[in-house]
């Protein structure tokens, strides 16, 4: 296979309302990926669109119309969805495109809005996004009973790791939380600047036991454009290209009757495995400068060091506790603030990760950087029913 680099960058800062329409929200994206690389429409050969859910954007086939709208008319295009893992699945298959040969310049736009969603029954945007969005859940079994991503992964993934290991504490869940306030406090693009405590996080409304509001993600319009490119080609485009050195997903679905699975999150423990054997990382903690994961809810975060191998089942919580991934630690976790505290949309947040990633190997992480020692972060996500799990190693000259 052929080597990937990303060789340009683009984001808009998280919001949780953009009055702008989705086209319009990929295309300032995607120019400032082009004026970060020096590249225009005509050097891409194809696009790979991460989009979660065009019921969220009200608009079928949305690919089809930002194609055009992007100046990409007869430009190879492919569209990837998997929940809240779309954007990590579709970096996978951006790297595919071209590590096969198939082409040499891939755009990958992550685009999603959710704020335009409005309820009707209740008077609340808000109300309208968790509607449009239940659909995610199996339709048949769970959206019927589930009362929201949040409470689903509490239930189903947080809770039973309690019950199996006796951790993490709720005192630990709230650190994380305060952690990653901290990191999007001096974020450019994050949604919310907000100092808290832990007893603000622990006094903050209970979603369900331990997860409290301030535990969540945030619910956020956003997009994201990372432009790939093969060696030759990115050794022409860019003096500091990052490699893509491992990447892998793995579905392995939590709600089923399977006594392995309970209280784990095996998908990305398996596609952690495979993309730390395609980086040749044997050492995680000691070989990895920075991770950024998917805490949708903060329990989620310390489950996640867990299966990226970090620590034994069970001792996520001491990672908190021993600073070791806090922004001054020895492997910081989420410097950008997470879906917590910077933002999240299902399809753009792990874009954004990857993003945050790129911009802390070269080290021009304005707010968030941290001290890049080896030259490699990782991205990590999964969908909303921890079924779907992404994870890439990316790793500078």
């Amino acid at each position: 296979m052929r080597k990937v680099a990303i060789v340009g960058v683009g984001a808009l800062p998280f919001s949780s309302r953009y009055k702008p329409t989705f086209r319009a929200l990929a295309l300032e994206a995607a120019k400032k990926a082009f004026d970060d690389c020096g590249l225009s429409p005509k050097d891409i050969d194809t696009v790979v669109w991460s989009i979660y859910c065009e019921t969220m954007l009200r608009q079928q086939i949305p690919n089809m119309i930002l194609h055009d709208y992007l100046g990409m008319q007869g430009k190879g295009g492919l569209r990837v969805e998997a929940g809240a893992a779309t954007d990590g699945y579709a970096l996978n298959a951006a790297y595919a495109q071209i590590a096969s040969g198939l082409c040499d310049v891939v755009l990958l736009s992550a685009v999603q809005k959710g704020g335009d969603f409005y309820s009707f029954e209740t008077g609340s945007r808000g109300d309208g996004l968790l509607k449009g969005f239940s659909i995610s859940n199996d339709v048949t079994w769970l959206q019927p009973v589930v009362p929201g991503v949040p409470p689903f992964l509490t239930a189903v993934c947080l809770v039973p790791h309690i019950e199996k290991y006796g951790s993490p504490t709720p005192e630990q869940l709230a650190k994380i939380s305060v952690k990653n306030y901290n990191n999007a406090y001096t974020n450019p693009d994050a949604q919310l600047h907000q100092k808290v405590t832990i007893d603000d996080i622990l006094n903050s409304r209970i979603i369900a036991w331990p997860t409290t509001a301030r535990m969540c993600c945030l619910m956020s319009d956003g997009a994201v454009a990372l432009i790939l490119a093969s060696e030759e080609r990115a050794k022409e485009i860019s003096e500091k290209p990052i490699w893509i050195t491992g990447t892998a997903t793995s579905t392995y679905c939590v709600n089923c009757s399977d006594e392995k699975s309970v209280g784990r999150l095996l998908g990305t423990h398996i596609a952690a495995k495979k993309a730390y054997d395609m980086a040749g990382i044997k050492n995680p903690m000691e070989e990895l400068d920075l991770i950024e994961v998917h805490d949708l809810i903060s329990g989620l975060e310390i489950l996640i060091y867990e299966e990226l191998g970090l620590c034994e089942p069970g001792e996520g919580g001491r990672l908190i506790d021993e600073g070791i991934v806090e922004k001054e630690g020895p492997l910081p976790s989420n410097p950008s603030g997470g879906r917590i505290a910077c933002g999240h949309v299902a399809g753009v947040s792990a874009a954004y990760s990857a993003y945050q990633v790129v911009l802390q190997l070269r080290e021009e992480a304005v707010g968030t950087q941290v001290e890049i020692r080896q030259g490699k972060g990782l991205v990590q996500c999964n969908d909303g029913n921890a079924a779907n799990s992404s994870v890439s190693i990316l790793q500078r000259e």
